[in-house]
């Protein structure tokens, strides 16, 4: 009686794992009010008592990978980092920290217990909770050298190819790592690194990228597996220095050559012979030739774009029809000799005329005067100056070299008068002939 008198019990409320239980106790020492409430503690583990209340605080376990050592803590700290402090794990920003199988900052909190540790009664023992498994990987000192610019680093990563990633390094088509980037990171480690250049290549209507690590243009297109005929264009020249993102065009050039045919006539030209006199002559007559004309097309890309004249030929040659003529024909009418050619020839109707046969008396003033004003005579011949005009040269076979001198009311259309001097034999037989137009 004196004892439930002087110690009173007490009613307080005992909460632990997120469960609240009152307790009715006389018992002042929590230790001991705890036990014969029947929660349990463990190391790090933070009572805080009131008037009317009890808590306990539970602390983390906690086990720590660091510089091949296993440590085990337990901890009420809220983040990551701060477990690590207190237990005396220095850490640098390069470092990585691994919680529970996932990489993390140093400012990551941490979680609560999976589940409880605690316990009221023996008759809700509950596991223990996993512990808090921290993993640190140290950085390690390595060196990058990125097409010739060497960058000093310290990384936590496993392989090469990790601390590519980290550091930004973006590797295309053809790029060189050396070592190989599955390779394990090692302090002290240099990694080179060569990224190819990019060369756009268009050929005809399509493109492609091409990525080289050849210093010339030449170099890098044969390095492609591409040809070039003898008249291929490379634009721009094949002794360029490559750069990256720099643009090359190929033009594919190919000839051929095509063949034009024309019929050339021959032509009539006169020829002196000292053999001969009067108006004799001799003719040998010619053929007519081809002119071959062959061209060079260019084709660039499929496109036709030049045509030019590769050579000139003829298949046969034409030869020149001659009339060989003496050359004392020419001396009554003043036709120069040199390269008398044949223009055109006409058929025409031959007839004779003398100055007796104009119908005029020997005593007339114009007696043999032609429309030309110079006397009918051999070589001079009378036409229709619509056909043939004055002055033209001509030359008519049997005649001889003549020049068209005169007209006659009777003269018309393709018809020619043939003029003579009185008292001369005529040796001329009227009738359809050939007259050459002669052309100096």
């Amino acid at each position: 009686m004196l004892a439930f008198v002087l110690f009173p019990p007490q009613r307080l409320s005992v909460n632990a794992d997120g469960r609240e239980i009152t307790v009715v106790s006389r018992q002042d020492d929590i230790v001991r009010l705890l036990d014969s409430a029947g929660v349990s503690r463990d190391p790090g583990d933070v009572l805080v008592k009131s008037n009317s209340y009890v808590a306990v605080e539970r602390a983390v376990p906690v086990l720590v990978s660091v510089d091949g050592r296993l440590l085990s803590w337990r901890s009420r700290e809220p983040t990551v980092g701060e477990v690590l402090d207190e237990m005396g794990v220095h850490v640098t920003p390069h470092d990585a920290l691994i919680l529970n199988g996932r990489e993390v900052a140093a400012s990551e909190p941490v979680p609560a217990p999976v589940s409880a540790a605690l316990r009221f009664s023996p008759e809700q023992a509950s596991p223990a909770p996993a512990a808090l498994d921290i993993q640190v990987k140290r950085a390690v000192p390595l060196t990058l050298v990125e097409d010739g610019l060497a960058i000093s680093l310290q990384s936590s990563r496993v392989t090469i190819s990790e601390v590519l990633r980290d550091t930004g390094v973006q590797l295309g088509p053809a790029d060189i790592v050396f070592p190989d980037p599955a390779t394990p990171v090692s302090a002290g480690m240099h990694v080179e690194i060569a990224h190819a250049d990019e060369v756009t290549l268009r050929i005809g209507s399509s493109s492609r990228t091409i990525y080289t690590h050849q210093q010339t243009l030449e170099a890098a297109l044969a390095e492609a597996g591409l040809t070039f005929g003898p008249d291929d264009r490379v634009e721009p020249a094949l002794s360029v220095a490559v750069a990256n993102g720099m643009q090359a065009r190929v033009v594919r050039v190919t000839g051929r050559e095509i063949e034009e045919r024309e019929d050339v006539e021959h032509v009539t030209v006169f020829r002196p012979d000292e053999s001969l006199s009067g108006t004799e002559t001799r003719r040998v007559i010619g053929k007519d030739g081809v002119r071959v004309t062959v061209f060079k097309i260019v084709i660039e890309d499929g496109v036709e774009i030049e045509k030019t004249l590769a050579r000139e030929v003829y298949n046969p040659e034409p030869v020149d029809t001659v009339i060989y003529y003496a050359p004392s024909a020419l001396e009554s009418t003043g036709i120069n000799p040199a390269n008398l050619k044949v223009a055109s020839t006409m058929r025409m109707y031959g007839t004779w005329y003398n100055a007796a046969s104009s119908g005029r008396p020997a005593t007339h003033p114009s007696y043999g005067i032609t429309a030309s004003g110079v006397p009918v005579t051999k070589g001079i011949v009378a036409v229709d100056p619509a056909v043939i005009p004055l002055g033209t040269r001509l030359y008519i076979p049997g005649y001889g070299f003549a020049v068209a001198g005169d007209t006659g009311g009777g003269i018309k259309g393709n018809m020619i008068d043939l003029g003579y001097p009185d008292g001369v034999a005529v040796d001329w037989k009227t009738g359809w002939t050939d007259v050459f137009i002669l052309s100096q």
